[in-house]
């Protein structure tokens, strides 16, 4: 190992007492059905304060990164990287200290370490110790990007997008298998997402999409505790433990009925569907334009998507994102809504079997009050049926 890494770059720490720590709130945290802590938790990652933030600012309703930005440093062969894999190819082991410059230009998409990764993934000469420390933020951060240039999804041709879902699946697999290994653990906590643009959270804004795997039993915070639960709710209050609600959603069957007696307006907010995934503006939006995005057959976790999902998904994201783009165009200022926004991949974690249906977020950024920071509450502006006709329209105007 090249002893001149400095301290946290790539998860590599010399120091034990300097690793990555996570406190959970006492007044918000419990221990779940799955005797796996909950609450709202606090990691601390000093190193991640040094992130470059590589933005252009001109005056666009999107900020843009440069077109000679870290991530086209990596793939050029100028800055290095511990790749883990490119395109379909297995490159490094997910725990590999081995980072190298290599030009990359020939290929579509690959997956790499995050340089500033939130956690720590081994230790100099002392990697066995990682395996007793129960606070300390143990696991794996990637980065999976285009070899192209793009800012957002809504301009990548749904191909290239497939390949960076191909890539990631690839080194998700991977990572998870070491990590079990490593830790001797079924569980972990894996959170896969895109932050697109400065005000998402991007520090870069080329395109990319982030996974963080946690393999010390971080748990869950109060959202993913709801994701995890309600199954198990739903089939009790139904009598009936084959129930999916999301399976009932996927077959876009008449009128749609949740188990609290809801009438989910199904058709009314559809604004796209192929073979594999359905398209929709939440019924209850966390931001005015959400869209959530449904595979058919029931997934619970990304890795476990073949691959006509694959591809099936990077047209519905493609498409999803056309849509609320357009829609943020139209809406009037008064709604405050900006064109970034954070693609979240609602799954269930490793070990956990909760039933779960794998759900995907595209959560545009919008200013919110103090009420509903203070609670899971929102104040809506448009009913979630009048967006999505106006999504429809728009999409029928772009082909």
């Amino acid at each position: 190992m090249n002893c001149l890494v400095d301290e946290g770059h790539w998860g590599i720490y010399k120091n034990i007492e300097n690793m990555p720590l996570e406190r959970f709130d006492s007044f918000r945290t419990i221990i779940n059905e799955f005797n796996t802590k909950v609450g709202h938790i606090t990691q601390f990652s000093p190193v991640r304060g040094k992130r470059p933030f590589e933005h252009i600012d001109d005056k666009e309703e999107i900020i843009r990164s440069p077109k000679d930005d870290s991530f086209c440093k990596v793939v050029e062969g100028k800055l290095p990287a511990v790749l883990l894999s490119r395109d379909t190819i297995k490159c490094e082991d997910a725990l590999s200290i081995n980072s190298a410059k290599a030009d990359l230009g020939d290929h579509t998409a690959i997956s790499i370490v995050n340089l500033f990764t939130p956690m720590a993934r081994v230790l100099y000469d002392n990697v066995q110790q990682i395996t007793s420390i129960k606070d300390k933020s143990v696991g794996i951060g990637l980065v999976h990007l285009l070899v192209n240039h793009y800012d957002t999804l809504s301009e990548v041709p749904i191909s290239e997008v497939e390949q960076l879902l191909f890539t990631t699946r690839l080194a998700q697999n991977n990572s998870i298998s070491e990590l079990k290994s490593k830790y001797d653990t079924e569980k972990l906590t894996v959170l896969h997402f895109f932050n697109i643009g400065e005000e998402a959270g991007a520090s870069i804004c080329h395109l990319h999409s982030q996974t963080y795997i946690y393999a010390n039993e971080i748990g869950h915070g109060w959202t993913s505790l709801g994701f995890l639960s309600v199954p198990g709710f739903h089939k009790k209050l139904k009598n009936n433990m084959s129930y999916c609600l999301a399976c009932e959603l996927s077959k876009n069957e008449g009128k749609i009925i949740d188990p609290i007696g809801q009438d989910l307006l199904l058709k009314e907010r559809t604004i796209f569907e192929n073979d594999e995934w359905l398209v929709v503006t939440a019924f209850s939006p966390e931001r005015d334009g959400q869209l959530r995005i449904f595979p058919k057959r029931h997934v619970s976790q990304f890795i476990y998507l073949d691959d006509k999902q694959i591809s099936k998904l990077a047209e519905a994201l493609v498409i999803a994102n056309k849509a609320l783009d357009n829609f943020i165009k139209g809406a009037s200022y008064s709604m405050h809504l900006l064109q970034d926004r954070n693609i979240l991949f609602r799954q269930d974690n490793i070990g956990y079997d909760s039933g779960m249906h794998m759900i995907i977020d595209i959560i545009p950024i919008q200013r919110i009050g103090g009420a509903e920071i203070m609670e899971t509450y929102r104040i809506a502006t448009m009913f979630p049926e009048d967006v999505a006709m106006i999504m429809r329209e728009s999409l029928k105007e772009t082909n």
